[in-house]
């Protein structure tokens, strides 16, 4: 059995038999690993609480051939990020985080481009708890996975977008559509010009700037509809982690 040793974030976890977990990593070398932790849930299990939520550490696994489930042999804590689990706000953006990046790719599809993106959202989430790093995470993560959304020019009529006219995001079309062209465009969902602008300059830099772009409340929270409307027509399904969210936002 190869032994394989990484970076990994713990994204999720549940109960096998009476005392293993089965855990989910999004890793740095090799995408998604679901893993058992054998006898993690023993009172005196040697993993302690290393595999909670959005842990991010050093795993070494045995890989199971020609099967998805493997064998956790070790996993060293790097940072827990115990913040994150502090307050219901923050677990529950940071539940969103990792399901959203888990979502993104298939098991055995690698992507560092992504762990980097989620371990650094993490991070800043950790010290700021601001939505606005959340809109920056989606766009960001749009782009890397071929989902990018066009942002400069109609779909419909190839314009460039006017100044002084609101537009609208289809998903179907895959990005902005202009006033005259709404009504070819049926799944139209209006965004503001401050919103656009954010999401272009979010795009790219460290993602820490994103904390420094100015959009006010209104715009944020439509801007929020419109990109988890986007990420559910790309997925194909809308996460269990938006109801909680929508709790306690």
């Amino acid at each position: 059995m190869p032994l394989h040793t990484t970076e990994a974030i713990v994204i999720g976890g549940h109960n096998l038999g009476e005392a293993d977990r089965i855990i989910p990593f999004f890793t740095r070398k090799l995408g998604k690993v679901r893993a058992v932790a054998r006898g993690a849930r023993r009172v005196r299990s040697r993993y302690g609480g290393t595999l909670e939520l959005f842990t991010l550490g050093q795993l070494v696994f045995f890989e199971s051939p020609n099967r998805t489930l493997h064998k956790i042999n070790e996993f060293s804590v790097i940072e827990p990020f115990a913040e994150l689990k502090a307050d219901l706000g923050r677990l529950s953006r940071g539940a969103y985080l990792v399901e959203l990046a888990g979502a993104s790719i298939e098991e055995g599809e690698s992507s560092e481009e992504i762990f980097l993106l989620l371990r650094d959202a993490l991070t800043l989430l950790a010290l700021h708890d601001d939505s606005r790093l959340l809109r920056s995470f989606e766009i960001r993560l749009l782009r890397i996975v071929g989902y990018l959304l066009e942002l400069y020019h109609c779909l419909v009529c190839r314009s460039v977008l006017e100044s002084i006219a609101e537009p609208a995001i289809s998903p179907t079309r895959g990005g902005l559509v202009c006033s005259r062209c709404l009504s070819r465009a049926p799944d139209n969902l209006p965004i503001s010009l401050e919103s656009l602008g954010f999401l272009r300059s979010v795009l790219h830099g460290r993602l820490e700037q994103s904390l420094a772009s100015p959009l006010s409340h209104p715009h944020l929270t439509s801007l929020q509809e419109v990109l988890r409307v986007c990420i559910a027509h790309f997925f194909g399904k809308r996460l269990r982690s938006v109801a909680f969210l929508s709790l306690v936002e």
